[in-house]
């Protein structure tokens, strides 16, 4: 049986030190999935509060922003070939465990810049099929990888965001989410995969993030937009 931590060279988990229930939740999490904390393959991230928001609009979204790029920053330093992020309310049921290391060997052999076991998807046209390429906006960033080809962009483009003003056309600060899917608008060329049905979930406990309803998450809607733009361009080329 496959599993998940053999699709991925590296793989980090994100815990603030004040959740210890969560570390908790997470060690058995990772446990079911058959791996545990290991240095140079499962490592724990521990994350940090902000203390100003810095145009983000919260404390907790601007430190799950940072927690992500930090990640993706060093993997990009590192030159690992695929860096899995969890987040440490990531919930992957039983009946799933042996599917979602299936559905994650899929990406062996196949371009990608991201794979999304994890997320919450708007737009039609992604069917049912293992992995599948996926182009829309896509919402929740607890069980997600990028590839080394797409590593460095992805580092740049959200250090730039922190840059640029809230509310910028070409993105500043907002939930790390929305960045990542206005990346992928502006980059239709970084191949997206999509674990389709969804084979991990978010465990019920309390937010560090209070999220709002999708399309009013800075990021998504532009991203949304992007993708429109993009798709009648690349049809009017055909």
């Amino acid at each position: 049986m496959p599993l998940l931590r053999d699709s991925f060279e590296l793989i980090r988990v994100i815990n603030l030190p004040d959740r210890k229930d969560r570390y908790g939740e997470m060690t058995q999490q990772l446990a079911d999935l058959g791996m545990s904390f290991e240095p140079g393959k499962v490592e724990l991230y521990v994350a940090t509060r902000p203390t100003e928001t810095a145009g983000f609009n919260s404390l907790g979204e601007r430190g799950c922003f940072t927690s992500h790029l930090e990640i993706l920053r060093d993997a990009r330093d590192r030159g690992v070939e695929s860096v899995l992020v969890l987040e440490d309310d990531v919930e992957v049921l039983p009946r799933d465990v042996e599917e979602i290391g299936r559905v994650a060997a899929g990406v062996a052999g196949r371009q990608w810049g991201f794979v999304y076991l994890g997320h919450k998807i708007v737009g039609t046209g992604v069917s049912d099929g293992g992995l599948v390429v996926c182009d829309e906006p896509l919402q929740t960033t607890h069980c997600y990888a990028v590839h080394r080809d797409a590593l460095g962009q992805v580092v740049d483009y959200l250090e730039s965001c922190l840059k640029r003003p809230p509310g910028d056309p070409v993105g500043g600060p907002m939930p790390v989410d929305g960045a990542l899917s206005m990346f992928r608008a502006a980059h239709p060329e970084v191949v997206t995969l999509i674990a389709q049905p969804v084979l991990a979930g978010q465990r019920s406990s309390r937010s560090d993030i209070t999220y709002r309803s999708f399309e009013t998450i800075p990021g998504i809607k532009q991203a949304m937009g992007f993708a429109r733009v993009v798709r009648r361009k690349l049809q009017g080329r055909g």
